[in-house]
């Protein structure tokens, strides 16, 4: 019976808990959207009137209430910057955050239409978008344009909150101050996305050049596939070829179980399966070199029904040319180390070269969708 009791009453609590939360956080949403509507149409009027103190005392009352939400940053950097008191410290840790939920408003003003702003007005600080804090704000920022040069951050941020909030973080990639607060924190933002894996496949065709006393048996064209996933300049990848056609030399051979005389032969089938790594040694507009190396499970196929097996150990080099953002072709060249002689089904070493050519492609759209948000030019 206590044991009842004491889980009725956790359970209440719980629920008195989870109810007393729910109202407190509509009853906080009600009050930002009255002090929004209210501070807004403040802060428009004492700037008008260049009350700079007044608007400064609103700012901080609107913040205390909603929080430093889009609308409340916007206007303290148009404040400061208004007043010649802009430092990085205006810059707060989700200012890329208020960077694309203004662009966002931006595009749906353009759009002409509320219901975007209708089902998350408190996204969007709960200021209606197109009314007078937006028309003032940007009329402020395209005044402030002829009161900073150009290269500055302050420039870029008037520019941004005109009329022209596209090229923010193009500007931001080579300004010329990299250790700025905005700038900082849009580096890491790129790195995040830069950093997620993306899923790779390739179609493979090549040559298979053996050497040493190997060499008897010829060069064989060499057909397969790889896929894997790179992430940053690291790639992993299983990789799987056959290689074909008739030696051009007869050569000793013999078969198992059980073991026999050796015969002549001059049949060929070929079979590699492996575990690839690179690393990108180079990166530069489209184009990759990789540094690569692999570990492999070989075989050669002497007679139909025999086949000498093989570990394989290669390293080599790799390029990639991006035809566009996930597409590419390219090449891959190695050295194996092979040892066909383990299962006693030849008598000859050497080990082997490869070429072969790709063409593949590597994708992650949420990787790539934010990049191309953050306006990073992705490969090309």
């Amino acid at each position: 019976m206590k044991n009842v009791l004491l889980i009725l009453t956790t359970f209440v609590s719980i629920s008195v808990f989870g109810q007393n939360d729910f109202i407190l956080r509509e009853r906080q949403q009600i009050e930002c959207s009255n002090a929004a509507k209210k501070n807004s149409l403040h802060f428009v009027e004492f700037m008008r009137e260049n009350s700079i103190k007044s608007a400064k005392i609103i700012l901080n009352q609107w913040e205390a209430t909603c929080g430093l939400n889009e609308p409340v940053f916007r206007a303290k950097i148009l404040w400061a910057l208004k007043t010649g008191q802009f430092n990085d410290s205006f810059f707060s840790k989700n200012c890329i955050e208020h960077i694309f939920n203004y662009q966002s408003r931006m595009k749906g003003i353009n759009l002409s239409s509320t219901y975007w702003y209708d089902s998350r007005k408190a996204y969007y600080g709960n200021v209606p978008p197109g009314q007078d804090f937006d028309n003032y704000t940007r009329e402020l920022a395209a005044e402030l344009l002829n009161t900073y040069p150009r290269e500055s951050m302050e420039y870029i941020l008037a520019e941004f909150y005109s009329n022209n909030c596209d090229t923010i973080f193009q500007k931001l990639q080579t300004f010329a101050n990299q250790e700025s607060t905005l700038v900082k924190e849009y580096k890491a933002e790129v790195k995040k996305y830069k950093r997620k894996p993306e899923i790779h496949i390739a179609a493979i065709t090549g040559i298979w050049i053996p050497t040493g006393k190997l060499s008897i048996l010829g060069a064989h064209p060499d057909i397969g596939f790889e896929m894997g996933i790179k992430k940053g300049v690291i790639n992993f990848d299983l990789m799987m070829t056959v290689k074909g056609l008739r030696s051009p030399n007869n050569y000793y051979a013999r078969r198992k179980p059980p073991y026999g005389e050796f015969e002549l032969t001059n049949f060929f089938f070929g079979m590699y399966c492996g575990f690839d790594m690179g690393c990108d040694i180079f990166v530069k507009k489209g184009h990759e070199i990789q540094l690569i190396g692999g570990i492999a499970f070989d075989g050669i196929g002497v007679f139909e029904t025999t086949t000498a097996l093989s570990y394989n150990f290669n390293f080599g080099l790799g390029y990639r040319y991006y035809i566009r953002n996930g597409f590419y072709v390219g090449m891959k060249a190695r050295y194996n180390i092979v040892d066909y002689t383990l299962d006693k089904v030849l008598d000859f070493t050497g080990n082997t070269v490869t070429v072969h050519f790709m063409i593949g492609g590597v994708n992650n759209r949420h990787r790539n969708e934010g990049l191309e948000a953050l306006r990073y030019p992705l490969r090309k």
